[in-house]
């Protein structure tokens, strides 16, 4: 298998090479081949959470997804890639549920549908092989309908669970890239009023704030900004700020914050999610934050080329490998936002 086997829109930049020369940085290559490796998508399309012979991960749509974005967002991927993405597309057209959603345990979660809504619309942009566009739209309707609702689950009940993914709450407001990419694609508005009901939701963060969620609300609210998706938005600049004072000395992001302080793990997805919102708001800016997390990063890195999901423990991670991927061809090259994951 082809170590480039996601496709060429971005330099293969091993650590310590080329612009990054002074920074450890993240291998892409073995990050690539790891993420299209049977440890990650098997022969159906499923994407596992992550890898671990002692603890298994289970198959998790939003990380399918994920991969699919990953594989198909800047240009049709060829060979090895092209083909799991057709398996991928094929294996998330199968599980949308019958509400139109798409889910796992019982649970039909709004944040998960709009991520596999974004990634079936890039595979569709990139000629990727799929059954008509009805899957796309029923998910962009099922989207749609939730966040008209206020409801980021189908059955209600689950949102009395306490977990933030069960929660109607400010991450959602991620949920307006997939909207715009299919208003793109589509050549359909996007209604502001769904729009300004999920910026309704900004702020509303837990105590402590679990960074992973914060992130991508601030995600949202730069999607927003930057392609003038409504009148209201929310600059990003103290949340960025917050982030770096936040970073630890050796360059991680902690699990949650209160304050100014971070505690909990250290952790690989909502680190590569900082990265991503400095790389792409002020790369100059936030130049020593980012070449910081980018080296925990690599620490971070496994024999197997995967990311683990904290550096003392054992799940390789497909997410984080997938938000690390991202962030260092960002750092090798230029952030493009319609690309995000």
């Amino acid at each position: 298998m082809s170590s480039g086997g996601l496709g060429n829109s971005a330099p293969n930049v091993a650590r310590g090479s080329g612009r990054a020369s002074s920074t450890a940085i993240p291998d892409v290559g073995a990050m690539r081949h790891w993420l299209l490796s049977d440890a990650v998508v098997d022969r159906d399309g499923a994407v596992f959470s992550w890898a671990n012979p002692k603890r298994p991960g289970y198959p998790y749509p939003e990380a399918a997804g994920l991969l699919l974005s990953t594989l198909c967002a800047a240009s049709r991927s060829e060979g090895d890639a092209g083909a799991a993405a057709d398996r991928v597309a094929a294996g998330l057209c199968n599980a949308i549920r019958s509400d139109g959603g798409i889910g796992r345990d019982g649970i039909t979660y709004l944040f998960d549908s709009a991520v596999v809504l974004a990634g079936l619309l890039r595979h569709r942009r990139a000629g990727g092989r799929a059954d008509g566009d009805e899957p796309i739209h029923r998910l962009r309707r099922f989207v749609c309908g939730q966040i008209a609702a206020r409801a980021a689950v189908l059955p209600r009940s689950a949102q009395a669970d306490g977990r933030w993914s069960t929660q109607f709450g400010a991450h959602l407001l991620k949920c307006v890239h997939s909207l715009h990419l299919y208003a793109q694609t589509f050549g359909d508005g996007l209604q502001d009023d769904l729009v300004a009901t999920l910026i309704e939701r900004s702020g509303h963060q837990p105590s402590p704030v679990y960074v992973h969620p914060f992130c991508y609300e601030q995600e949202g609210h730069l999607l927003i900004e930057h392609y003038g998706l409504c009148s209201l938005f929310e600059p990003i600049d103290g949340a960025l700020e917050w982030l770096a004072a936040l970073q630890q000395p050796d360059g991680a992001i902690r699990a949650f914050a209160n304050g100014m302080d971070g505690f909990g793990e250290a952790r690989s997805d909502a680190t590569a999610q900082a990265v991503r919102l400095w790389l792409l708001r002020d790369r100059e800016a936030y130049d020593e934050p980012i070449r910081r997390s980018l080296a925990f990063l690599a620490r971070c890195q496994s024999p197997e080329g995967g990311i683990r999901y904290s550096p003392g423990g054992n799940d390789i991670c497909s997410w984080s490998t997938m938000f690390v991927l991202q962030a260092t061809e960002w750092f090798a090259g230029r952030p493009r936002l319609d690309d995000l994951l």
